[in-house]
């Protein structure tokens, strides 16, 4: 073989092994980027959706964007809610002072001993002489037969709680996650009524527009009843519509209400509210880069705005009253609803038994069976009321019925007996599961509702 031959030979080989290779490599690179760029642009309702996602039930309501109040509507539906439930108050209605006898009935009406033990933080048991210290700091000895009120504002995230004390209260030694002094929480924004101060000059006893009780100062600036419901009621407003946000190192919940001063191309400017030196109310202006965690107003009051919403939540913590930043049952429901600006009592039994609404009755539902059978002809999006909890009805699929719904946890059967399984987050759930009771969930519903005249 001569030496050109030779040289042929070897590049006619290099060159082979290169070709080999391109083949192998290039082409499934080419394939997976093109792949991927499909898989970018596949439309949300073409994709894999599971019963974990708001979309898949959304995408079975028909039709999913019908507008169930306007504005006008849902002023009036607030208007006669105020006027029907009694733990709903227009404060802008309240009389500028109040009787001596009227406060210590507030407060006396929220602020009793348990008659179960109970255990602080470091658990010990809650005696005779400690309830007497929580009595003596609530000032009931020093109260006018008439009071004049003070009108403020929350400027924190902050807290309602049984007694003028931040000492925790539990059941159990080692029940941590139920502190049973925490009422619920207060928002950024949340204009309030205080009738009274606490001897030790660190609580005020007060009223948001649907709970009273007992309010950390260092969180409230006063001001002037004038000026605080102009701007808390004012028409121009940018509402937060993700679960929770953070502005100036303070925590924003959904359905909390802030000022708008303006709007720019990218931005909004609002006002935040702050504490001076004498506890006085003052405000700062802060620009706000848009985003999807605001909205300019109210969301329009749709079912796919409801489990949009509710599924803003989806893997939240629980927090009994409001512990731990987060919210429970009644507040997860609660929250939804600010949205839209219908404003609904804060407790689960208010909700349901004495609050309007269209309402689904459920009480003469027996077993499993008739609950079942019931739950085939109402509405998605709406509202399960059972003693104690609450839920958002999501609807059917392949013969089970779902919901979702903020909770600490439910029973299953084992060869054992009954075993609790601890959630204590938002989650889905079937309709079916049981309670320590044996019975399941939707055997206990008594009522079922929808938010609407």
């Amino acid at each position: 073989m001569g030496l050109k031959t030779k040289y042929k030979l070897i590049a006619i080989i290099v060159l082979l092994i290169i070709a080999i290779y391109l083949l192998k490599t290039q082409p499934k690179e080419y394939l997976k980027e093109n792949n991927e760029e499909e898989e970018m642009n596949i439309p949300i309702d073409e994709r894999t959706l599971t019963l974990e996602d708001g979309e898949f039930w959304i995408s079975k309501i028909q039709p999913k964007d019908q507008l169930l109040m306007n504005s006008t509507d849902i002023e009036e539906y607030n208007k006669r809610s105020f006027q029907k439930e009694e733990s709903l108050m227009d404060l802008r209605e309240h009389e500028a002072s109040a009787d001596k006898e009227d406060i210590l009935s507030l407060i006396q009406s929220l602020s009793k001993v348990p008659k179960e033990e109970r255990y602080d933080s470091n658990g010990n048991l809650m005696d005779k002489d400690f309830y007497n210290h929580l009595i003596s700091n609530m000032n009931l000895d020093s109260i006018e037969d008439r009071v004049h009120i003070q009108y403020g504002i929350a400027i924190n995230r902050t807290m309602i709680r049984t007694f003028p004390t931040f000492e925790t209260s539990y059941n159990k030694k080692d029940d941590y996650q139920f502190d049973r002094f925490m009422e619920t929480a207060i928002y950024p924004w949340e204009p309030l009524i205080l009738y009274w101060e606490s001897r030790d000059g660190l609580w005020y006893f007060g009223r948001t527009y649907n709970y009273i009780g007992w309010i950390p100062k260092e969180d409230v600036a006063l001001g002037d009843r004038d000026e605080i419901f102009h701007l808390t009621h004012s028409q121009d407003f940018l509402m937060v519509i993700d679960r929770q946000i953070s502005i100036d190192d303070t925590l924003y919940d959904m359905g909390v209400r802030i000022p708008l001063i303006d709007e720019g191309d990218n931005s909004y400017r609002i006002l935040i509210p702050k504490k001076g030196d004498k506890d006085n109310l003052f405000f700062i202006e802060k620009e706000l880069a848009k985003s999807n965690s605001l909205h300019q107003g109210y969301l329009p009051y749709t079912k796919e705005n409801i489990l949009l919403q509710a599924f803003k939540f989806k893997d939240e913590e629980y927090g009994w009253g409001g512990m731990n930043n987060t919210r429970d049952c009644s507040a997860f429901i609660m929250d939804i609803h600010r949205s839209f600006g219908i404003m609904l009592p804060r407790n689960t039994i208010d909700q349901g038994k004495n609050n309007i609404g269209k309402l689904y009755d459920f009480s003469s539902m027996r077993t499993l069976g008739e609950g079942l059978e019931a739950l085939e002809t109402l509405p998605p999006a709406s509202i399960l009321y059972m003693p104690g909890h609450t839920m958002l009805y999501l609807g059917q699929h392949e013969g089970k019925h779902y919901m979702i719904h903020q909770f600490a946890g439910y029973y299953e059967e084992t060869e054992g007996g009954l075993e609790y399984i601890s959630v204590m987050k938002t989650a889905v759930t079937p309709v079916d599961i049981k309670a320590s009771s044996e019975k399941t969930y939707i055997e206990m519903v008594y009522l079922a509702k929808e938010y609407i005249p």
